[in-house]
């Protein structure tokens, strides 16, 4: 093949090697721009039933919040007590009611559940101004306002399977069901026909006729404890950790940033000496106060019940300077358990002053502790003023239908911040346990709380 030839072959097989790789690159701008369209189409749903899923949250949220609140409403005697709760429900139906708007049920009617949550806080309200007023509600009126606590309760327990099953990908938004099931291979359930279920439950509502953890509030005062302490360094938050966890079992502490907030802290990572696990520390800037430690721990077995336990936490606190904590509640977590502390001065009990501690069950090891609340609000020495009530006074105070089984001195913050010394009355109604906090100089009945005690724990909500 001469010179010519050749020239003649290259040209031909670079030509056919250019629009090949034309067509590729072709086929691939195509692919790339489908894929593109696609994904921007995905995210595009996923941020949409993202916004249903948060409304539904909220809904759920404050559906939980109303139940919780009318079963208080239906302990309280005291108009304060009651105009306070009054305010609440009528806040959390209107959340609710929002929420509820926001939801994609275009073939569901929900004006019996609107009903509902609009009566709620009115009818409550109206009752609230009728004890202040110095009137007594009827018999009538408390029915009626035990209604309103079941219909709460049974809405709640709906939802709150609702949101189980949309947790665990059974149901779905109409939108979106039919793209999961191809997805998925299956069939979700259609949230409209869920919701249809919730309003034909309120079918039979009767429209009223009506004449128209004590923590959360307190973490964001400015911390007593640090307050004029002096600034560490990175090195001494170190070793302020090595000295609260055992230096003997701590490989490495090393500070791998820093947390701004109203309580400054040194975030600090440790690998532990035996098993090599890893374990987070927070540590306060000011006065170097170890403040969180979060150990990854997961024990196999529980080899001690909760009250050896609590011995085993209560001896840690001692020797770690916080005397004169009682323990309070507690809440068991597979094999382990977390209870929660409270400061006692005399015969009260300091409920703002709080540290919670973490126990492993099978070797009584601790692997957590927190001390925001204690490091917060901790006083040495508070002025407890005189008590001006005697206990069976503070018993009259409470509603004559709660069955009284306790009582004891506590202080409690109220939600603007200010502290008062009550009488704690334990008591029982329809069932369900009560904590009822009457002041002990003014008599005002200031607090209530639900007490929820199984074999996994006590909480108050």
């Amino acid at each position: 093949m001469n010179i010519k030839n050749k020239f003649n072959d290259f040209k031909a097989r670079l030509s056919d090697r250019h629009m090949y790789s034309i067509v590729l690159v072709v086929t691939a701008v195509i692919a790339g721009f489908g894929i593109y369209q696609y994904k921007r189409s995905i995210d595009f749903r996923n941020r949409v039933e993202n916004g249903y899923q948060r409304a539904f949250t909220e809904l759920v949220h404050y559906v939980n919040n109303l139940d919780t609140t009318l079963t208080k409403a239906a302990v309280a005697t005291s108009p304060a007590q009651l105009s306070s709760l009054a305010v609440d429900l009528w806040r959390q139906a209107a959340f609710a009611q929002a929420n509820l708007g926001q939801l994609p049920v275009a073939h569901t009617e929900l004006d019996n559940t609107a009903t509902f949550l609009s009566q709620v806080g009115d009818y409550t309200y109206a009752l609230s101004k009728k004890v202040e007023n110095g009137e007594e509600l009827t018999q009538q009126e408390l029915d009626q306002l035990a209604s309103l606590q079941e219909h709460a309760s049974t809405l709640n327990e709906r939802l709150t399977t609702m949101q189980s099953e949309m947790f665990g990908g059974v149901l779905r938004f109409d939108e979106f069901k039919n793209i999961t099931s191809r997805i998925t291979g299956g069939e979700g359930q259609n949230f409209d026909g869920s919701m249809k279920q919730i309003e034909e439950g309120f079918s039979e509502y009767a429209s009223l006729i009506y004449d128209g953890p004590f923590s959360e509030h307190i973490r964001n005062r400015e911390p007593r404890m640090t307050k004029g302490k002096p600034d560490i360094s990175a090195e001494q938050a170190a070793e302020a950790v090595k000295s609260f966890l055992g230096a003997d079992h701590i490989e490495n502490v090393e500070v791998t940033g820093e947390s701004e907030g109203i309580i400054p802290t040194y975030n600090c990572t440790v690998v532990t000496s035996d098993d090599k696990r890893q374990i987070f520390v927070e540590v306060t800037k000011q006065g170097g106060y170890v403040m969180m430690v979060l150990d990854n721990k997961a024990p196999e077995n529980a080899e001690l019940d909760v009250g050896a336990a609590a011995l085993k936490a209560r001896e840690f606190l001692t020797a770690k300077g916080y005397n004169s904590m009682y323990e309070s509640y507690y809440q068991r977590e597979g094999n382990t358990v977390v209870i929660n502390y409270a400061y006692k001065q005399g015969d009260y009990v300091m409920y703002t002053d709080l540290i919670k501690v973490k126990i492993a069950l099978d070797d009584g090891s601790v692997i957590g502790f927190e001390s925001h609340g204690y490091i917060t609000n901790h006083i040495d020495d508070r002025a407890i003023p005189e008590a001006l009530l005697t206990e069976e006074e503070a018993r009259a105070k409470v509603n004559k239908n709660v069955e009284i089984s306790a009582i004891n001195r506590a202080m409690i913050p109220l939600d603007n911040g200010s502290e008062v010394f009550c009488y704690e009355l334990k008591g029982n109604l329809g069932g369900k346990n009560f904590l009822v906090y009457v002041n002990v100089t003014t008599g005002a009945e200031e607090k209530i709380l639900i007490l929820l005690e199984n074999e996994d724990g006590t909480l108050t909500i």
